[in-house]
């Protein structure tokens, strides 16, 4: 007679796959990083062969985040409504497309190359712009609500891990056969990630083929009866009427500025302002996405503890609280030191404390409408990539007429005004959204 699974190898088998969804998230998460982050390093050899000004480098860096702003609400929309899966392959196959296509940019560059690179860098932007959606619409789907942000914080975690991967794989590539040759790398390398994810992922457990009905139950069971809902409750247009949402998605959006200063800049800012050579630059540039990497997961993990033990209103609010007031000091202290080593570990730390402070947001898209959290990530996501768009450019504006002090001390000023923002949030009760 064929016996059925004991339970610890349910558990076994349910915590693999679920975990193995998480971590293929991470990977395709840390690609689209890597990505975007290596453009602003290459960007170096872009200026040098180009003759390029520091503006018009902000203009190229800045094209990839309006296009990756514009869809940000629609593809949380769509997602909601039809899943995340096809939606995560065909983006991972196009920005890694177009990834491809910015090492080629020079070869039609009809019209200029700082065009026809914000043309490219605005078109991959759309493309990669469903990518964070999906993971928290899979998130809702596959875990439970006391792992939320813990999980939220392990995918967000290629946010820092891609970033930092960035400078030495960049330089190192860029060093040895030019700037072009990253792009070729990295685009072959999304090729294969949204190939493996075609064939492994799927919106919800019930289509995952490797699990059984025992297995199956037990991660419905320690799941709210509404997430990863195929037909959720209320119409999109529901959320917008909720101030919560828009205090969530305002905290989200303003601390993006930090976020996308560090991306798009700080390796620029070594060398430049700092006059660290462009190798160590390479190198060093590694520590604020480090940190970040680190503080994603532990803000996380922080936050569900103290949500097990105080309630999900402390335990998210707490850390939002502490993380971003801390690092906008840390930023604002690292500016003014005045060895450019130990200004990067003090701003790495700031940079850290930041992730921790925005993992609680990741999980607050699922803790106020569990049915509808990508269309709540997507409001969150547009106003985030708005402000990540002016970033590069009003970043340099500051710095070349006030100095760069002042520019590192208005991205400090960002994360404090957040953590004001999110006070409103509460996210210990979902939103009422009408069954329609």
């Amino acid at each position: 007679m064929r016996l059925g699974p004991d339970s610890a190898s349910i558990e076994a088998i349910r915590h693999n796959i679920r975990w193995t969804i998480c971590f293929t998230l991470l990977a395709l998460v840390t690609h689209a990083l890597l990505t975007r982050a290596g453009m602003s390093i290459a960007a170096q050899g872009i200026k040098q062969e180009f003759g390029l000004t520091d503006v018009q480098v902000g203009w190229i860096l800045s094209g990839f985040i309006l296009g990756y702003a514009i869809p940000q609400f629609p593809a949380g929309v769509f997602v909601d409504r039809w899943g995340g899966h096809r939606f995560l392959v065909f983006s991972a196959l196009g920005w890694s497309f177009f990834t491809l296509l910015t090492g080629l940019t020079h070869w039609f560059a009809v019209g200029g190359i700082v065009v026809a690179l914000y043309i490219v860098r605005f078109v991959m932007g759309i493309s990669q712009a469903a990518a964070l959606t999906c993971a928290i619409k899979t998130n809702s789907a596959w875990i439970p609500i006391s792992e939320r942000a813990t999980a939220n914080g392990l995918v967000m975690m290629g946010i820092g891990f891609g970033a930092m991967l960035a400078p030495p794989l960049v330089v190192s590539l860029m060093v040895r056969f030019g700037w072009q040759a990253p792009f070729f790398v990295f685009g072959a390398a999304g090729m294969l990630l949204g190939a493996f994810w075609a064939w492994y992922g799927t919106d919800r457990p019930e289509q995952h083929r490797l699990l059984t009905a025992q297995e199956l139950g037990h991660i419905r069971g320690l799941q709210e009866a509404s997430a990863g809902t195929t037909h959720p409750p209320g119409r999109w247009y529901h959320l917008l009427r909720h101030p919560r949402i828009w205090a969530l998605a305002a905290s989200y959006g303003i601390s993006a500025y930090l976020s996308y200063v560090i991306f798009t800049w700080f390796f620029l800012y070594l060398v430049n302002e700092r006059k660290v050579t462009v190798v160590a630059s390479g190198y060093w540039t590694m520590l604020p996405p480090l940190a970040m990497t680190f503080g994603t997961l532990i803000g996380g993990r922080i936050s569900d503890a103290l949500s097990a033990r105080y309630g999900r209103g402390i335990g998210r609010l707490g850390v939002v609280l502490c993380g971003e007031l801390l690092a906008g000091t840390l930023i604002a202290a690292g500016a003014r030191v005045a060895d450019p080593y130990t200004a990067v570990l003090v701003m790495a730390a700031g940079a850290g404390l930041h992730f921790i402070g925005q993992s609680p947001s990741w999980a607050a898209a699922i803790d106020l409408a569990p049915g509808r959290s990508a269309t709540v990530f997507g409001v969150m996501n547009t106003l985030a990539q708005l402000v990540g768009a002016v970033a590069p450019i009003l970043t340099p504006a500051i710095a070349n007429r006030f100095g760069w002090v002042s520019a590192l001390d208005f991205a400090a000023l960002t994360p404090v005004l957040a953590a004001v923002c999110w006070i409103f949030v509460k996210p210990h009760r979902a939103v009422d959204l009408p069954h329609t």
